[in-house]
């Protein structure tokens, strides 16, 4: 670690509670110990960047999906139970508390990518070394979580606020690729947040997302009428699917990635339990 990154574990640890941290410690050294490459998210990964502190019942865990079934089998062999719930994205490991083996998006918009752990941060949780998801993949995966009893909003403009200065918007930018009107709803609604901090976002960025609207060509309507509200919640937006005649956006990105070879062999795999 850098001595910027010895500094920045002065302030102290999450809090978690006792029995929840002896699960988290055991399931994070094992995985440092057998060599599963991971990155930390959630609520933890919120923390560091920002200081905000919410109250977790598990642990995010986000590695590529090659890695899946290597992480789970050692936890199992750690005793752990290992379950696969969603064979595109999403496997979880039991032993009181739970932890979270994330390796694709819910809304089927791509897998958890090398990236993710390139540009993470080194830190400690339940006293145990790991690597932070960076700052930019956090803001890119919460521009898409819109359901009704959770809009991660919030999150991305404290994001912003603490980290803006250091942000690698170019790669933020990259990530956000055709979605990146989602982007714009963001930084606009940073704006209306804190209207003195409006530096934190550079005026290249701003410019370069409007060159992407002036650039735009007209809508083209089609047929039958495509609903993206659905990427950001299915909930939210299933009149729009069953009753108003648009297409599902979401269900043409979940189909895709379910039939990808990797998810097969992740679902062939004998190390899930159930």
């Amino acid at each position: 670690m850098t001595p910027e990154e010895r500094k920045s574990l002065t302030h102290g640890e999450f809090w978690i509670p006792e029995a929840e941290r002896e699960v988290y410690r055991e399931a994070l050294g094992t995985l440092n110990r057998a060599g599963v490459r991971y990155v930390v998210s959630g609520l933890y990964a919120i923390n560091v960047y920002t200081g905000v502190y919410r109250q977790t019942k598990d642990l995010d865990l986000l590695m590529e999906p090659e890695l899946v079934v290597d992480a789970a089998r050692a936890l199992k062999d750690a005793g752990f139970r290992v379950e696969l719930e969603e064979p595109y994205w999403l496997a979880k490991a039991f032993k009181g508390a739970h932890i979270d083996l994330i390796f694709g998006m819910a809304n089927g918009i791509g897998f958890i990518d090398s990236s993710w752990y390139a540009h993470s941060r080194s830190a400690v949780l339940a006293a145990t070394p790991v690597r932070v998801a960076p700052p930019e993949e956090l803001i890119w995966h919460r521009l898409f979580i819109g359901e009704r009893h959770r809009f991660d909003m919030a999150d991305v403009v404290h994001l912003i606020l603490h980290m803006g200065a250091r942000l690698d918007w170019d790669r933020l930018l990259e990530r956000v690729g055709d979605d990146w009107r989602l982007l714009v709803s963001q930084l606009q609604f940073f704006d209306y947040v804190y209207p003195d901090h409006r530096d934190r976002i550079p005026e290249a960025v701003r410019d370069r997302l409007r060159e992407r609207d002036a650039a735009e060509p007209a809508a083209r309507r089609a047929v039958p009428p495509v609903c993206r509200g659905t990427v950001l919640s299915r909930y939210s937006f299933a009149i729009d699917v069953n009753e108003w005649g648009f297409e599902d956006a979401r269900r043409e990105m979940v189909t895709r990635v379910r039939s990808d070879p990797i998810v097969s062999e992740i679902r062939a795999s004998s190390v899930w339990d159930g």
